[in-house]
């Protein structure tokens, strides 16, 4: 069953029993329109539409992983190029991203990615030596605790895997939405990330959109601050004071070293214990601050 965690923001698939018992969980109920019901329809151009959000997305994946930073740069080439007609292609943010996951399909329900099979998705090899499908960037960041934003979120369009108890296995479902590093080397990471030993490949696909959020997909209570040309955002709290989420502020040294700075600019923290290299990323308040490399995700 998935769920979403709100503790972190993510959505995964959870066991319906622990240990032999039922297990619980709390619930929101709702009602109005069904959320979710695509409507795509194949513009025979390379470009698919979905009527349900109006947003044109690409047929076809970028048929290779790049971090972050790469994904935001490759968004502004394709528009140089004036790619399948357009120039103004992005990374979609996270919800309009998850609005187009099939929970339906998966690699072990359909032998498919969890996505309508009209569009083509690029077939991978994972972690456990299988055939499977990609994560994929969102332009969302994904804030930590500490107000530092060393984490994009993605949507696994197939196999979420963790390494736990000595193997990789799919942990959160095809369709969860996680987090992963958005620059750093994947190898660093030979046994995953985190409780669930999440998978880290920082290098992942992306699929391009382009039209304006639909109202289909509300952003809720969060403020997406977008860069128009690339789609790159960070998803924060409404305004109200300088605090993050849990009422902390990114250590003053970390501000600081990005003073003056550019955003993904390298930039050294001095700390007690040495010098820490990191980049200048945009954190809660459009504040940048320097992220040390393998900074926590959460």
């Amino acid at each position: 069953m998935f769920g979403v965690n709100f503790a972190d923001g993510r959505i995964k698939g959870y066991g319906l029993q622990l240990m032999g018992q039922d297990k619980t969980f709390y619930v929101q109920p709702v009602r109005g329109e069904v959320y979710g019901n695509n409507q795509f329809v194949d513009n025979n151009d390379g470009t698919v539409t979905d009527q349900a959000s109006n947003l044109m997305w690409t047929q076809d994946d970028s048929g290779e992983g790049m971090n972050w930073q790469q994904a935001l740069a490759w968004a502004t080439q394709k528009n140089a190029e004036n790619y399948l007609g357009y120039n103004d292609w992005r990374l979609p943010n996270v919800k309009e991203l998850q609005f187009i996951v099939d929970y339906s399909r998966s690699p072990d329900t359909s032998n498919s990615a969890a996505i309508d099979p009209i569009f083509n998705t690029t077939v991978i090899s994972n972690e456990a030596g299988q055939d499977d499908y990609a994560y994929y960037w969102s332009s969302t960041t994904h804030v930590s605790s500490n107000g530092m934003g060393a984490g994009g979120s993605y949507v696994a369009f197939g196999r979420s895997l963790g390494y736990m108890n000595g193997s990789w296995r799919d942990v959160h479902g095809a369709g969860s939405q996680r987090s992963d590093f958005k620059t750093g080397n994947a190898s660093d990471y030979p046994t995953g990330h985190g409780p669930q030993g999440d998978a880290i490949r920082i290098n992942n696909y992306v699929r391009l959109v382009r039209g304006g959020v639909s109202d289909a997909i509300h952003t809720g209570g969060s403020v997406a601050v977008v860069n128009p040309n690339t789609g790159g955002d960070t998803t924060q709290p409404p305004p109200s004071d300088s605090t993050t989420p849990d009422g902390q502020q990114p250590p003053q040294e970390a501000l600081s070293a990005c003073a003056n700075q550019t955003e993904n600019s390298s930039c050294t923290i001095q700390t007690p214990q040495g010098d820490l290299s990191g980049v200048c990323l945009m954190v809660v308040n459009n504040s940048l601050a320097c992220v040390p490399e393998n900074a926590p995700l959460n």
